[in-house]
């Protein structure tokens, strides 16, 4: 390996390893499918196939999703995960 890719490789692995994870603000744009919008994005919408979230937030349980809930998601480096966390209150 040329010195050039190691040291850019490393600087790779350190970025990554820097913000596995963000922690973010969303809304409920949709409740069934499931979509959700992240307050520093406004206009992008991610799709329940993107979605991960507790069954006590699942449809028909006491607490499920509903459209406008405000909620707190943990964003996977990438972005092809979203890890919804639970609702938030007073927002």
């Amino acid at each position: 390996m040329r010195l050039s890719e190691a040291i850019k490789r490393l600087a790779v692995n350190a970025v990554d390893a820097a913000s596995p994870i963000d922690l973010v603000i969303g809304e409920v744009t949709m409740a069934s499918p499931l979509h959700i919008r992240l307050n520093e994005n406004s206009k992008l919408i991610i799709p329940e196939e993107l979605l991960i979230w507790p069954k006590r937030l699942n449809k028909g349980e006491d607490d499920e999703l509903k459209k406008g809930d405000s909620i707190m998601v943990l964003a996977m480096a990438g972005g092809q995960s979203f890890y919804i966390i639970d609702k938030l209150l007073g927002r």
